[in-house]
């Protein structure tokens, strides 16, 4: 959390000390120097435990509980989320009228019971030697007790404790520095405790990167128990909890954790309950909601869903004028509820077909029911292999379609254009509607739930091999002018921008440009832990739906291959990375590139519709790094194009066009003709490996 400051909260604190001035003891003096207020203090352990605001976080399942809000503090006020994620925690409370009084002072004796509480202090019973110890109120007493005993605060004077005197910046920090140097932080955990969940992934922290943590996941004592072990995001990745068990889940489950320090006294035992609920499949109906209105020319978007699901993926309805899209079918299975009847008794008013994105078991379920009646459903061939343990009938399986990119859907005053991006599934597919930007792309993207902690596998295709295709299917997102993105995914409740979408090239970007440096263990325990590889930025229980984490093939350390290893180069090992002098896509404008056939996978083989086939897993016309001869076609006429090269790593040493010197992705303008060649040269990181590309160009 960041500490925010204004005009309107100077103008606070002059008010606030200019009240403290009436007085003029000796001690109201060097209150005056020094003031603290509450909101002050409060953001100051805020910020050092790290305790998320409930906005920084994307969990669907905390809005069945109210958030904690004060009368008088606003989310967007000065200190206003540190404030209301310190309520979240329980570490402060309103008064008689609800309000926290954030410009105010705090007394010595209300400090000691926010320190006590943040720092899990037990209470005592030992009562000062200050001879106004009568004078700490009731339910200050115990906190104050306990601060003082362990030495971590003492008295405004040798004999007076003070305890109704307001305190001042300087004894919070002699406080504060004496309880982290007398005591370990304690543990505190993710998510919150006070909803229910179908499951949990847990998140064991404390503030002090130098702490063990230990902990036990059936109740027992983490001090004595046989079951307890250390915490390591590392080795354990985050505690997953019931995410695949199937059926009905009504229980509590219990952690508890403590942390020691080398010298410091080790914290108190902090014990966690979370209620795991999920309904049966047979006890729970489809719900949805209305995203987007429909309009002449943009299509109604529906998102659907159902809570028994253990994933609980999005299913989307699209609708235009004309026709309709059920993009994704679910996870529930078809023989218990029928999500056909669901959508024609409650959302369409169009005829429309079934668009499975890709072919894993939660996007698929529903697709029999859709079959049986008559729709057309269609699915990438890559992916027809996983449809059939939903599809067993070779007739059935006969009535499938096919779709890939460059496919169109016209639903009546919008057209969706269909584009391809393996890594999470050989045959994902996604859709977007380019005069309004909606991009429907099922599991490929997003994935920022709280609930699941990695967003996607993306290991089916080579890290640096995918950042190509991303960056080209994206090229292909923006043509024709394409401004605003809105993007649905599998597993968002709601649409992401396209932020996402440059954090998904982000992501893959840095492990090109860094290698195993750009990589970091899992979040993800279970069979992903430990040390599983994956790539990510920014954080998921501060950074809201801003996040990302690709789980990538192999391990962290190990000799798996996830970077291309072709019969050119090897980009795997320790300075592998410092070879790439590829383009990783290359864009023109008043010009059209003619690609070629890039694969990422053997072919695969297997029995469909009473026959067997096999299905390549390639992609036509698009651009392959490690192909370096490419004809251009132009419109009669043209005399010069534009020219955008992108290389595979921002790092490398130079870029030529035509030899002369351009930037990572630079416009350059190139004069054209029939029959003349544009050649790119693009020199490794590591100054020596080059590679050049010829782009001959053709008039048609």
């Amino acid at each position: 959390m960041r500490d925010v400051k204004s005009s309107v909260w100077i103008i606070f604190t002059l008010v606030f000390i200019s009240v403290v001035c009436v007085s003029c003891t000796k001690e109201s003096e060097y209150v005056v120097q020094d003031p603290i207020s509450k909101a002050e203090l409060v953001a100051k352990l805020t910020n050092y435990f790290g305790w998320p605001h409930r906005d920084q976080y994307n969990d669907i399942w905390k809005y069945q509980v109210p958030a904690k809000k004060f009368n008088d503090v606003k989310t967007e006020d000065p200190y206003g989320r540190e404030i209301e994620a310190a309520y979240e925690e329980g570490i402060i409370e309103p008064d008689a009228n609800g309000n926290f009084n954030p410009a105010s002072g705090i007394t010595r004796e209300d400090a000691a019971v926010i320190f006590a509480r943040a720092f899990r202090i037990p209470e005592s019973k030992k009562p000062t030697s200050y001879k106004d110890d009568s004078e700490i109120g009731e339910k200050a007493r115990g906190s104050v007790y306990a601060l003082v005993e362990l030495g971590c605060m003492k008295g405004r004077t040798a004999e007076m404790f003070m305890p109704k005197a307001l305190i001042t910046r300087k004894e919070v920090d002699e406080i504060f520095n004496s309880i982290t140097n007398t005591i370990t932080p304690p543990v505190y955990a993710l998510p919150r405790q006070n909803y229910p969940a179908p499951r949990r992934y847990v998140k064991l922290y404390c503030p002090d990167p130098e702490a063990t943590i230990i902990y036990t996941t059936d109740g027992t004592d983490p001090l004595t128990s046989s079951t307890a072990r250390i915490w390591n995001v590392a080795v354990n990745g985050y505690i997953s909890i019931e995410q695949l068990a199937p059926g009905k889940i009504d229980r509590y489950v219990t952690f508890k954790a403590y942390s020691y320090k080398r010298g410091l006294i080790p914290s108190q035992v902090q014990t966690f309950v979370w209620h795991l609920y999920r309904p049966a499949p047979e006890e729970a109906e489809f719900g949805h909601q209305k995203i987007l209105e429909k309009t002449a020319t943009r299509p109604a978007v529906y998102e659907i869903w159902n809570d028994s699901d253990s994933v609980r993926p999005m299913i989307w309805y699209i609708e235009g004028q004309e026709r309709g899209i059920l993009f994704d079918a679910g996870q529930t299975s078809a023989s218990i509820k029928n999500l056909k009847n669901y959508i024609d008794t409650h959302i369409a008013t169009k005829p429309y077909d079934v668009i499975v994105g890709h072919s894993h078991g939660d996007h698929m379920a529903q697709v029999p029911n859709f079959i049986n009646a008559g729709h057309k459903v269609y699915c990438n061939k890559r992916d027809w292999a996983g449809l059939r343990s939903v599809l067993s009938s070779p007739a059935d399986q006969a009535k499938v379609l096919n779709i890939d990119w460059g496919d169109r859907f016209d639903l009546g005053g919008c057209v969706f254009h269909v584009y391809a991006l393996p890594g999470h599934s050989n045959g994902n597919v996604i859709i977007q509607d380019k005069e309004n930007g909606l991009i429907f792309s099922s599991d490929i993207y997003g994935c920022t739930r709280a609930g699941s902690a990695d967003n996607v596998a993306v290991s089916g295709v080579k890290a640096d091999l995918l950042l190509s295709f991303a960056q080209q299917v994206y090229s292909g997102y923006k043509k024709d002018g394409v401004r605003r993105l809105m993007l649905f995914t599998g597993h968002d409740e709601t649409p992401l921008a396209d932020a996402n979408l440059r954090l998904f090239e982000a992501a893959l970007q840095q492990v090109v440009d860094n290698g195993e440096a750009g990589c970091t263990p899992t979040l993800r325990g279970g069979r992903d832990a430990p040390q599983s590889r994956t790539t990510m930025i920014g954080d998921m229980w501060y950074d809201n739906t801003n996040w990302i984490a690709l789980k990538l093939a192999g391990i962290m350390g190990d000799s798996t291959e996830y970077l291309t290893h072709n019969d050119q180069f090897n980009y795997n090992g320790a300075t592998g990375f410092k070879k790439y002098s590829v383009l990783s896509n290359i864009e023109f404008e008043s010009a059209e590139l003619v690609g070629t056939k890039v694969c990422w996978a053997s072919p695969s083989t297997f029995t469909w519709a009473g026959a067997d086939i096999t299905v390549e897993n390639c992609l036509p016309n698009l651009f392959d790094p490690w192909t370096y001869n490419y004809t251009v076609n132009i419109a009669p006429g043209t005399t010069d194009i534009t020219v955008i090269p992108t290389t595979m790593s921002t790092k490398v040493t130079s870029i030529k066009i035509n030899g002369q010197s351009v930037r990572y992705r630079q416009k350059t303008k190139v004069p054209v003709s029939d029959g003349s060649v544009i050649t790119i040269e693009v020199v490794a990181p590591d100054a020596v490996t080059t590679s050049t590309y010829t782009f001959t160009v053709k008039v048609k």
